[in-house]
């Protein structure tokens, strides 16, 4: 069974160590639950395919500080306007270096950044390597908002649950599509068309999306 650590600053050369060791752990985040692997490592991040039934597989999440960026993927001026927002609850598509593991980009050119809050800042920070991610969940309805629910799911297959209590948004990041001609807003998070309007005045919305 895993072992439940209590969310703080002190925990993160522990959920390091474990990556490290290729172990998948599981975080809170303020937006929902995350599983978490070390992105070079493929053995941990098809772990994560794995637990989540993914099938075929999709891609995984990387967890990055804006410095870190540049070396996994490329950036516009757009997206490097939006990612000097981060720690922020969006999620970016960017085309890849092709210095990553099938197991995260799952065969696709673009690859998914995200940086949604101040702990998974100061943890991407401390890394020494890029982490993957993917929510702790069995299907869009079974999201482990609590660590109670993730170890239901997954504490027989996982080393380390780190319990910040209940994700407060328990919603998805707003995803934007930045390797089209225009960043280009996919679906709804936390973060409106507005919020990103003042950043971006030229951000896209497609047609499915306007009201």
């Amino acid at each position: 069974m895993a072992t439940i650590l209590p969310k703080s600053t002190q925990a993160i050369a522990q959920i390091i160590a474990q990556l490290e060791r290729g172990e998948v752990v599981i975080i809170h985040t303020d937006m929902v639950y995350l599983l978490l692997a070390n992105a070079l490592n493929a053995e941990a991040t098809n772990q994560i395919h794995e637990l989540k039934g993914w099938n075929p597989r999709k891609p995984l999440t990387l967890l990055l500080t804006p410095a870190q960026v540049a070396k996994y993927s490329d950036l516009s001026n757009d997206a490097q306007t939006l990612v000097n927002q981060f720690p922020y609850p969006i999620s970016l598509i960017l085309s890849h270096r092709n210095n990553l593991p099938d197991a995260v980009t799952a065969g696709h050119r673009e690859v998914f950044i995200s940086c949604p809050d101040q702990f998974i800042y100061d943890l991407a920070a401390q890394a020494p390597f890029p982490i993957a991610a993917g929510t702790a969940s069995l299907g869009s309805e079974m999201r482990a908002n609590d660590a109670k629910t993730a170890a239901t799911f997954f504490g027989n297959q996982v080393s380390l649950i780190v319990d910040g209590g209940k994700s407060k948004e328990q919603i998805r990041t707003t995803l934007i599509d930045c390797h089209l001609p225009l960043p280009t807003i996919l679906n709804f998070g936390l973060i409106s068309f507005d919020e990103l309007r003042e950043i971006i005045p030229h951000i896209e919305l497609p047609s499915h999306l306007r009201k």
